[in-house]
């Protein structure tokens, strides 16, 4: 049996995978070694890979984060599955970390996809859970009002029609909308997003959405130009679906949401 598969075998956080899934997903791992106060996978402008500690302690710098200290069977760098950048890791001792990058992961979905997406479940999961031990909670959910350039007043209009339920929310939108909107309501804008960084990137609401803060999101676009469909609106579009958010892309379909929410 290879060496990699007998050390990712001794670790408890991996008993949901059967010996063979194991033995399959060790060849795309990669194992390293590292040493007390060692930065452990160097950020880059865009970090593209995760860590299972196999033995040692591994600090993370982050001051959002309670309990720092990760050990044997502890994930590192999964929030870059949404967020694309994540916190510095050092070592706080010797030890051994097994690492796989996401290219390995479109290898490992060409060869078996069904164990890729076993994986990357198991991988977000374990985001998840994080997520919510360390979420401080805000009871307020969030609406996302968004929408292309020359769709801004039709959101406008849109939004003066319904605020007396918008204000109920914390609202998140884009720095363009949010100048519009001050000099024509006096709704309070919590956060500011890009709309080329839906899910990835620090402004991005994409951990809000697995963490079940977002209510509904509503992106007014022309569905027939290019320029409005990039490939950030049908991710968010796909995590939506799969954490069941209101979802609308026209005004049609967000006066319904309104109604609902109403």
């Amino acid at each position: 049996m290879d060496h990699r598969t007998e050390l990712l075998l001794k670790l408890d956080i991996l008993q949901e995978f059967y010996t063979e899934e194991i033995e399959t997903i060790s060849e795309y791992f990669s194992i390293h070694k590292f040493f007390d106060l060692q930065v452990i996978m160097p950020q880059t402008g865009r970090d593209s890979s995760f860590g299972i500690i196999l033995s040692g302690e591994v600090s993370i710098s982050d001051d959002q984060i309670e309990n720092s200290s990760r050990t044997k069977g502890d994930i590192l760098g999964e929030m870059a599955f949404i967020h694309g950048l994540r916190s510095d890791f050092i070592a706080a001792s010797d030890g051994a970390i097994a690492i796989m990058t996401f290219d390995d992961i479109e290898k490992l979905k060409l060869k078996q996809p069904y164990l890729a997406v076993k994986l990357v479940n198991f991988v977000t999961s374990n985001l998840i859970n994080n997520l919510r031990k360390n979420d401080k909670k805000d009871n307020t959910e969030i609406l996302v009002l968004l929408a292309d350039d020359h769709l801004f007043s039709d959101l406008i209009n849109l939004i003066k029609d319904h605020l007396h339920i918008i204000n109920n929310f914390s609202i998140v939108t884009s720095e363009k909308l949010k100048i519009a909107l001050r000099e024509s309501t006096n709704l309070t804008i919590s956060q500011v997003i890009e709309p080329e960084s839906l899910i990835l990137g620090e402004t991005a609401i994409g951990h809000q959405i697995l963490l079940d803060q977002v209510k509904a999101i509503m992106y007014l676009r022309d569905p027939v130009k290019v320029e409005s469909n990039p490939a950030s609106v049908e991710s968010l579009s796909r995590l939506c679906d799969l954490q069941q958010v209101l979802f609308a892309t026209n005004l049609l379909t967000a006066n319904a949401i309104f109604q609902y929410l109403e």
